[in-house]
């Protein structure tokens, strides 16, 4: 599916210009037609390269905005307030081109459905909901929520890694100064009286010397991994390889999982609560989903859904989803409350992550401290053999 920007005329001959969403030219001439429109003119809205906004501009520009409708404003007037007051240069320009589609006659949806790289797949949907139902302010401030927890979620994913990953820096640091400037000084003074190195400390100070020496080498390989690693991810066959061992393997099976219908059900319960219509919420939540095997047990929900099937009876029949996720879907199902049914599930995933992270990062903190203790000892134990031998040197 793409956007394809028109230019039609209706039965009084009147001109109107927007952008609708269709499989191809063709599709996007019968809709219009469907609509009793008769196109003039159609043209693929084609993506150049991804525009990088900020994602705190982005929500603040649907907070923005819901609030001036709900004061009142028009959306083209809205549009304008709120692009003069816009310090991000690129945003600027994606917010002027807004006005000028609403105000050529397109309606918003569409014209934001034109920036997908920049608010998302799911937003124009949402919009559009909200000016099928006439409740596009608070729809926008939903919006803006909906990428809020999604930020925070994903801030708080990174944040957990922090201080791990900066006490292993920090003591690789010291092993290299060690290695490279501290343990050749205690042997320098072997070699100057022809004495015969501790064999710990030279085993120390070749691996000095080697990491003097081919040290570059070790950044170069780890380049070549991560973007080899990255260019490999990318094909469909090995990608697939790598998801299903990530899903057989406990530990990452829990985390990936709890991460993805955190994503999931969020999206899916936001959309539900907006007025989107479930069977659009569901393929545009199974596109949040990040591992390609877990999409495959998600692609019959949509067809089941289809032809009557309940929700909560997909889930309790397929093995990958914990239990709970079955049981809360069908009560959410009997009082009509599938929406904030998924969100109160999102919210269950996230917090039962976070505390695993929370854990695993607990346990993390001794281990790295204990490995580099042990590392370090025995350099520091090197040093300390290289100093008792002076003392048995002969002169």
């Amino acid at each position: 599916m793409g956007f394809y920007q028109y230019q039609a005329r209706d039965l009084q001959g009147q001109s109107h210009r927007g952008v609708l969403e269709a499989s191809s030219e063709v599709d996007a001439a019968r809709k219009l037609k469907a609509g009793r429109m008769y196109p003039v003119k159609i043209k693929a809205v084609r993506s150049s390269r991804p525009r990088r906004v900020p994602e705190d501009h982005i929500i603040r520009f649907f907070y923005d905005l819901s609030d001036l409708l709900n004061a009142g404003l028009s959306v083209d007037r809205a549009l304008a307030l709120i692009g003069t007051n816009q310090t991000h240069k690129v945003f600027q320009r994606v917010v002027t081109d807004l006005l000028s589609d609403v105000q050529g006659g397109s309606d918003l949806s569409g014209a934001v459905g034109k920036y997908r790289d920049v608010f998302g797949s799911v937003s124009d949907h949402m919009i559009r909901a909200g000016e099928a139902s006439g409740t596009l302010g608070p729809i926008l401030k939903r919006l803006a929520q909906y990428m809020e927890q999604r930020r925070a979620f994903r801030q708080s994913l990174i944040s957990s890694m922090i201080y791990p990953v900066i006490l292993l820096g920090v003591s690789m640091l010291s092993m290299v100064i060690l290695l490279i400037y501290v343990i050749p000084k205690f042997a320098q003074i072997f070699h100057d009286l022809n004495q015969k190195v501790p064999v710990l400390t030279q085993i120390m100070l070749d691996a000095g010397v080697l990491l003097k020496e081919y040290g570059w080498v070790l950044p170069v390989l780890f380049a070549l991994c991560f973007w080899g690693g990255r260019y490999a991810y990318r094909e469909p066959k090995t990608r697939r390889i790598i998801d299903r061992i990530v899903l057989r393997l406990p530990l990452s099976r829990y985390l990936v999982l709890h991460s993805e219908l955190t994503r999931f059900c969020r999206t899916l319960g936001t959309m539900i609560e907006s007025g989107v219509p479930l069977l659009r919420a569901l393929s545009l939540g199974e596109q949040v989903l990040m591992n390609s095997v877990l999409k495959d047990f998600m692609a019959p929900l949509h067809r089941e859904i289809k032809v009557g099937h309940s929700m909560s009876n997909f889930f309790r029949s397929h093995e990958p989803f914990p239990a709970r996720m079955g049981t809360m879907l069908r009560i959410a199902e009997e009082q009509g409350n599938l929406g904030d049914g998924l969100l109160g599930l999102s919210d269950h995933f996230e917090r039962e992550l976070q505390r695993t992270l929370q854990r695993l990062m607990t346990l993390l903190e001794p281990v790295v401290i204990i490995a580099t203790a042990v590392v370090i000892g025995t350099m520091v134990l090197s040093m300390f053999s290289a100093i008792f031998g002076i003392n048995e040197i002969k002169f």
